[in-house]
């Protein structure tokens, strides 16, 4: 259900301003270095890894918000810069999927005619022919630290980067280390291995570069699986279907129409972690709610942006009254299977308040109170 004042102009300005302060894309030459910086990087770390003679790579896929166009820079002097790397290893072929659950989760099993490859023996699960996901997850850490990247300093020859270290597992972040040009730093990351890269003592960006099985090779047609927790902060690490190509391709010039989609997403984004009781919805919930309501609604104009924005936030909603939201991508996974029911009963109730009532103002100043506390923060971000 729509009410009128989401199509008016104070509304459409608000939230076009709530947009502009609080969910601009990264840009600038940062961004460009930085791709830069990861270009010459990622074929160092294969060859280094392949020399180690467990993980191959077969090939690198880009991923995420960076390359989606949906990310959030976190303030004007911190564009919070973030690459989702996938290191597709071989030997997905070998491999096929077993018992996946509603929540997408299954188990990985060699195939009877697999290829002997040392991956394997290392990372079976004790009298099976099951893959464990916790151990080939580890495995890679542990070779990605065996890169020593420190020794990389030499392919920064005729570039403003005059070194890079890694220091691996550090108990915290710590601000004493010294020396010019690039540190890099691991860390065990959810489904990924965050490596993060400072230039001369302050943070420049970030990698997250997550070991991908593709079980089916073909391009287009991939079918892919990465090590991820059952639940946040859960030590059950298991297999997860990833369809994450399949919402990049979905992306891909979706806007081409100059339409506000993205905004939308970039908006709904910063909206949710304005927002405590809306905190625990995932980037992966609010591309859901955006595929669909994109599939309901044929015009996204730029002068329809409010609307749009406060349809997705409608179809958020319809997925939590009915305390289910199917994956996209595979109607059978439901992205809600494993939250609280009080958690989704409170977030719906909130939601429905502001979008539903007699008018914007609620709504408005909500926004605005956002758009005043980031100045805030950022003020004082720069005076220190």
């Amino acid at each position: 259900m729509s009410k009128e004042w989401h199509k008016s102009e104070e509304f459409q300005r608000c939230c076009r301003e709530f947009h502009d302060a609080c969910a601009r894309q990264p840009c600038g030459k940062n961004v460009d270095e930085a791709k830069e910086v990861l270009e010459l990087i990622k074929p160092y770390i294969a060859e280094k890894m392949a020399g180690q003679r467990i993980f191959e790579l077969k090939r690198y896929e880009h991923r995420g918000s960076t390359y989606e166009g949906v990310k959030i820079a976190k303030s004007p002097t911190d564009q919070d810069l973030e690459f989702d790397v996938m290191f597709v290893m071989t030997g997905g072929r070998d491999l096929e999927c077993h018992d996946m659950g509603l929540d997408g989760f299954a188990k990985l099993k060699l195939k009877s005619n697999a290829k002997p490859r040392e991956l394997f023996q290392k990372t079976k699960e004790k009298d099976t022919s099951y893959i464990s996901a916790i151990k080939t997850k580890n495995l890679f850490y542990s070779h990605l630290d065996g890169c020593k990247l420190k020794e990389f300093k030499e392919d920064f020859k005729g570039t403003d980067i005059t070194c890079i270290v890694v220091e691996s597992k550090p108990a915290k972040y710590r601000e004493d280390f010294k020396g010019d040009g690039l540190t890099c730093r691991l860390f065990d990351h959810g489904p990924a291995i965050k490596v993060v890269v400072y230039r001369d003592q302050d943070k420049f960006f970030t990698l997250d570069l997550a070991p991908h099985f593709d079980l089916n090779g073909e391009p287009g047609k991939e079918e892919m699986y990465v090590s991820k927790a059952k639940k946040k902060g859960s030590n059950d690490i298991q297999w997860l279907r990833s369809y994450s190509l399949d919402e990049k391709r979905k992306f891909d010039g979706m806007d081409r129409d100059n339409g506000c989609r993205k905004m939308v997403l970039r908006t709904m984004k910063a909206f949710v972690k304005s927002r405590s009781e809306l905190s625990w919805l995932t980037s992966q919930h609010l591309k859901t709610a955006l595929f669909r309501t994109i599939d309901a609604q044929q015009s996204w104009k730029q002068e329809e942006f409010s609307q749009r924005f406060m349809d997705t936030l409608g179809t958020l909603e319809e997925c939590l009254d009915k305390r289910t939201m199917p994956s996209y991508f595979q109607p059978g996974t439901d992205l809600f299977e494993n939250y609280k029911e009080e958690t989704m009963e409170a977030t719906t109730c909130r939601s429905r308040r502001l979008r539903l009532s007699n008018n914007c103002q609620s709504m408005m100043k909500l926004l605005s109170s956002s758009i005043n506390k980031w100045k805030a923060d950022n003020s004082v971000s720069q005076i220190v």
